[in-house]
């Protein structure tokens, strides 16, 4: 079976006629070895677009199609504004995009989209700079919304030129050498006083020597 990826124009040909002829997907898939899900999908791109594939302006990076077109995510954009609604839970959302749009979406969809338009709102309310991440998606999705095109929305790091980024960077002070050890310890010796016993000045003791009294008895393994 082919590789996964875009199908030549000349295998979505024969597909697009065989649909048309009333061939089921199983059918197409065995005669053309081509996987089920792929010929699924073309036919639905098919009935909704006229094309194999979903058109550039409705389509992702990942090449799957997006929940909702640009206008019904400024809808959502609108109903977030008000202060209660960005308070609900995504269950709310996502039942009013299935009673509004007729279309079923999942809770981590609509945080993804949540998210991304209440950092708008929050700029529009605060000036709060969007983040790279938010601007991407933007440019993604409403390449012509006016936020983009203004200077105060871009991310910190955006604005901010590249020479006065390295000249804020903060420059290490040269860490300085420890004084070595001897040179601590050496004025210390010099000042303590030395002590001696007075009982043991003039006395020797002779290696492996055994004190027995006052004098040294040396022991014979040392002979």
């Amino acid at each position: 079976m082919p590789g996964a990826g875009r199908k030549t124009p000349e295998i979505q040909q024969q597909i697009k006629e065989l649909l048309e002829a009333g061939f089921d997907p199983t059918t197409i898939h065995r005669r053309l070895k081509v996987g089920r899900s792929s010929i699924y999908r073309m036919k639905r791109c098919l009935q909704r677009h006229g094309t194999t594939y979903m058109p550039k302006e409705l389509n992702k990076k990942n090449g799957r199609p997006k929940v909702l077109t640009a206008e019904q995510e400024l809808e959502v954009r609108d109903w977030l504004r008000k202060p209660d609604n960005r308070n609900r839970y995504l269950d709310d959302l996502v039942w009013l995009i299935h009673d509004r749009f007729n279309i079923v979406c999942s809770t981590t969809t609509m945080s993804k989209m949540k998210r991304k338009w209440t950092r708008v709102i929050e700029y529009e309310e605060t000036g709060l700079p969007l983040d790279k991440i938010t601007r991407d998606s933007l440019l993604e999705t409403h390449p012509d919304l006016p936020i983009l095109q203004d200077p105060a929305a871009m991310p910190v790091e955006e604005t901010q030129p590249q020479d006065e980024q390295q000249m804020a960077a903060p420059t290490a002070a040269p860490a300085l050498a420890p004084p070595q050890q001897s040179q601590m310890i050496q004025p210390v010796l010099q000042e303590m006083p030395v002590q001696t016993d007075p009982a043991l000045v003039g006395m020797q003791m002779p290696v492996g020597g055994q004190r027995v009294g006052h004098d040294y008895q040396r022991d014979p393994i040392f002979d």
